[in-house]
């Protein structure tokens, strides 16, 4: 069965698997563990039962719906830990599970999967750089490739390999030696792809999540380019325009060099909240941090190498600190008018872009 594919007829779109023009609209860092801590576990059990099934049917995809969201995104969360995009030395920041992918599948909306196939993500404060050339690597992706490819799911967009990856010189320490970087990133990625579409032969491989922060390598972007459907891109500059553009300069030098159309799977903005009154550097408030989320689906829509966009995150917990709900499942309100709107604005540029 074929699934999501990828078409250029000036600009670059995903298809679904009818054929027909799909723009990725997704949320990222849905996770039911947000709503089981004791301050909201019993909105959980009131709501939805206590039951992940009904909280993913009932509130995530009825909702993301109303409010113009098209795709589940990455579903692993942040949960323990500080100092993400605050710190610039070392965090060590634990991540849930992603949601298992029967249940989203049940609920109906395009969603993605990820094979983590190395540790060394810039979050992780214990990376471990395994060597790729290796015959264990090529078997470690294999089982992960095995055990979660769905070659017969027509909601399945495609495959993340590894969040933020840091290839040189982590703060924690460790990294790929320059003088081999080249010839690891080729064997990174070939055997990873190969082991995804030796599973689901018409999978879109949608690459590592490349953090404009963190960089990478012009060689790694080329081993990339030889191997995925997808650059696999994020980027948050808050709401400032300025630091939008730049940024998205830097993904469009990405674009340029690999030849891969873009897709942002994560981006995000902040304000100071009742849980979370610290948490400053980006938004005022709720209605800036709307028109922010408008000038970037603006921005993004622009440049017609970019798929789509997935918004972090669902619903604020006490580490990450900011989500389009607050703790107690309650929408905050100023914003998701706003975004909600610039999802139709958006929805109905691309209808007119692609007909």
């Amino acid at each position: 069965m074929s699934g999501f594919g990828l078409a250029r007829d000036g600009r670059w779109r995903l298809v679904d698997p009818d054929g027909a023009p799909f723009l990725s609209i997704g949320i990222t860092h849905a996770h039911d563990t947000n709503l089981r801590y004791p301050h909201n576990l019993a909105v959980f059990r009131d709501r939805y039962g206590g039951s992940r099934r009904r909280w993913i049917a009932e509130g995530l995809v009825g909702e993301l719906r109303a409010w113009g969201f098209t795709t589940i995104g990455w579903t692993s969360e942040y949960v323990s830990g500080s100092g993400l995009a605050v710190h610039e030395g070392v965090v060590d920041l634990g991540h849930s599970d992603e949601l298992p992918a029967e249940e989203l599948a049940a609920a109906g909306m395009p969603f993605t999967r990820s094979l983590r196939v190395a540790e060394v993500e810039h979050w992780n404060g214990h990376p471990a750089y395994r060597d790729p050339r290796s015959a264990a690597f090529a078997q470690w992706c294999d089982h992960l490739a095995r055990t979660t490819c769905r070659p017969d799911d027509p909601l399945l967009l495609g495959y993340f390999l590894v969040d933020v990856p840091v290839w040189r010189a982590h703060a924690a320490g460790g990294g790929f030696a320059a003088r081999e970087l080249e010839e690891v990133a080729e064997a990174y990625y070939r055997t990873a792809a190969e082991a995804i579409r030796r599973h689901d032969p018409h999978a879109l491989v949608l690459g590592d999540r490349f953090g404009t922060r963190v960089g990478v390598p012009d060689v790694v972007l080329e081993a990339a380019a030889r191997h995925t459907d997808v650059l696999s891109v994020q980027l948050f500059p808050g709401v400032d325009r300025g630091r939008a553009e730049a940024m998205l300069a830097t993904v469009e030098r990405w674009h340029e060099r690999t030849g891969l159309p873009v897709l942002v799977c994560d981006t995000g903005n902040w304000c100071p909240t009742r849980m979370s009154p610290d948490r400053t550097g980006s938004a005022r408030d709720q209605a800036e941090r709307g028109r922010g989320y408008a000038m970037l689906a603006e921005a993004f829509l622009d440049r017609p190498w970019i798929l789509g966009w997935h918004w972090c995150s669902w619903l604020e917990n006490p580490h990450r600190g900011f989500g389009l709900k607050d703790p107690w499942d309650e929408p905050y309100g100023e914003m998701v008018e706003r975004v909600a709107e610039a999802n139709r604005r958006a929805a109905g540029r691309f209808a007119r872009e692609t007909a």
